[in-house]
């Protein structure tokens, strides 16, 4: 359940501009305003995980396989997001410092205050740490035609999707398994290969299959920046989710503590 919830995502107020149009900067707002709906489903996801898992109520179906479904595709669009607006920041190495320590600042106060569900490798650890690599590697990445790099990344997001479980699969056929012998550290785990009888982060993206998503949005956004979808993703639809995109971080921040302690009052009140 920690998928759309934790941390997602995203966190960072990564702000993109698209090229020059008649002086002016056009801005592409539908991915402002996907975001702002994603961090709003961030908001919901985690009072949900809150109440089941901290507060205890009845709610199974928090952990089904819809729920989880649904998880996934929201961390996959939030990370697919963040490639493609990596490419128009100034400084990535800075920014993805930046969010590692915000990153490291949530471990410390997830061991403190809910250690039962401590975050160790985390979305917000797992984007500061794609944003620096594909800009260590962008002179290379950029000499690879998009058309090749989407698709290698793609059948390897595939085949990688259930690693944790120590297999390589084909769309749920699995092809061979990866056995506890190989990799069994500290490393195996950030990589995503699953440490027999240990759970180290409550919340949990390591490299694969996760960094093939930004990798594909590092090259996706140069398709978006033709027309007509340039056009397309420039128009303004939503005032109130643009909004809410801009300001992901500081409603990241500010939210778990506010639904943390709203549900502590619901649980004296009705209890």
């Amino acid at each position: 359940m920690t998928g759309f919830s934790t941390g997602l995502f995203f966190i960072l107020k990564i702000y993109y501009y698209s090229y020059m149009k008649k002086g002016e900067r056009q801005r592409l707002y539908l991915l402002d305003e996907i975001r702002g709906f994603l961090i709003l489903g961030v908001v919901v996801s985690h009072t949900l995980f809150d109440m089941y898992h901290i507060f205890g109520f009845d709610m199974l179906w928090v952990e089904s396989a819809l729920v989880n479904t649904i998880s996934d595709i929201g961390a996959i669009l939030f990370i697919l997001i963040s490639g493609m607006v990596s490419k128009y920041s100034k400084d990535n190495i800075s920014r993805g410092l930046k969010l590692m320590a915000v990153a490291v600042g949530l471990t410390l106060v997830t061991d403190v205050v809910v250690p039962q569900f401590v975050v160790y490798a985390g979305i917000l650890h797992h984007l500061a740490f794609a944003i620096i690599l594909i800009e260590l590697l962008s002179p290379i990445l950029k000499k690879i035609p998009a058309t090749i790099a989407i698709s290698i990344n793609a059948l390897i997001a595939v085949l990688t999707w259930n690693i944790y479980e120590r297999e390589i699969s084909f769309f749920g056929l699995k092809v061979f398994d990866i056995p506890y012998e190989i990799m069994s550290g500290g490393l195996s785990h950030l990589l995503g290969l699953k440490i027999k009888d240990i759970i180290i982060s409550s919340d949990y993206y390591p490299l694969l299959p996760w960094i093939c998503f930004f990798v594909i949005g590092f090259y996706l956004i140069d398709y978006v920046e033709r027309e007509p979808i340039k056009t397309f993703f420039s128009k303004k639809r939503c005032l109130f989710l643009a909004k809410a995109g801009r300001v992901s971080l500081w409603i990241y921040i500010i939210h778990q503590p506010l639904v943390l302690g709203i549900l502590y009052l619901i649980t004296i009140i009705f209890r």
